[in-house]
């Protein structure tokens, strides 16, 4: 007996078989490719461990960068666009060394200061005056390479922006939580990881290196 298009029930079976799988192969491709979009450490070609000074837009005119003063936690600074980031760096500890966790998966990094390179990033808990938890970026202070999950971050890198690498920063010991500038009890200057359902709704921070003559070269 013929079935529809002149098939018979076998044929009709191997041409489900073959638009199942096209159709599998097809999907599994776009989702390699929205994956690829955004990417991992080993696509941007950066030789590891790096040193990047982040920053964001704080209007047309300025940046938001990230900096130490040698305390207990980093905080938030403005400079203007056209200033020198060689000078930025010389003037401020804001350079940053990003370095591979072994086995831990291509995208998860330590950061510490180059300048003081015995200071790591590390997530610790605070509480707000109305009991919240908040989620604070501070500084581990540590002579070896820090094992604890607190002193690793999850790098998510975005499409690049004026050819700048992009990154939201997760934290490994807080999966969920992004680093925002947005105060916190021991500082309003200060930076905070916040909870977002997704690295595209965080914020997203320019690699910027001490080259050129302007922070934005």
């Amino acid at each position: 007996m013929k079935n529809f298009y002149g098939l018979s029930k076998p044929g009709i079976n191997t041409l489900v078989s073959a638009l199942l799988i096209t159709t599998s192969i097809l999907v599994f491709s776009s989702c390699s490719k929205d994956k690829d979009d955004n990417g991992t450490a080993l696509d941007t070609g950066i030789s590891w461990p790096s040193q990047w000074v982040l920053v964001t837009d704080r209007d047309a005119e300025n940046y938001n960068y990230v900096y130490s003063n040698n305390s207990q936690i980093l905080y938030k600074g403005g400079v203007p666009k056209s200033y020198s980031i060689r000078s930025l760096t010389e003037e401020k500890d804001c350079y940053f060394q990003f370095s591979p966790v072994a086995g831990a998966g291509n995208n998860v990094f330590t950061i510490r200061s180059y300048e003081n390179q015995d200071h790591w990033w590390g997530v610790f808990k605070t509480n707000s005056p109305f009991g919240a938890e908040e989620w604070y970026l501070g500084v581990d202070e540590d002579d070896d390479i820090p094992t604890n999950d607190n002193t690793r971050y999850v790098l998510h890198f975005m499409p690049k922006q004026d050819g700048k690498n992009m990154i939201a920063i997760e934290s490994y010991s807080k999966r969920g939580f992004y680093l925002e500038f947005l105060g916190h009890t021991f500082s309003g200057n200060g930076l905070s990881f916040v909870e977002h359902d997704k690295p595209e709704s965080a914020t997203h921070f320019k690699m910027m290196k001490p080259e050129g003559a302007g922070i934005g070269k």
